[in-house]
């Protein structure tokens, strides 16, 4: 049985978000990390659920993948 996330339902949509847009433009954790100076843990966990994103790790993830923010934002929240 899965646990239920630990985030609020808004704010794992915007990771989920960012996850599908990294698979989709076939990025790995461990590429994108290196691009953003993240650790590939960070990525890792808050896809799989594991960790709450901040703010900036949020934004330098979007940065990273060429997404507009504010757009995602109103994706996950509207």
């Amino acid at each position: 049985m899965a646990r239920p996330s630990q985030l609020d339902p808004r704010e794992r949509k915007l990771v989920l978000l960012l996850k599908r847009e990294r698979m989709r433009k076939g990025i790995s954790a461990n590429k994108l990390a290196a691009q953003i100076g993240l650790a590939r843990t960070t990525i890792t966990h808050l896809e799989s659920d594991d960790a709450c994103p901040t703010f900036w790790v949020l934004l330098k993830i979007a940065d990273g993948l060429g997404v507009n923010f504010p757009e995602l934002v109103s994706e996950a929240f509207g």
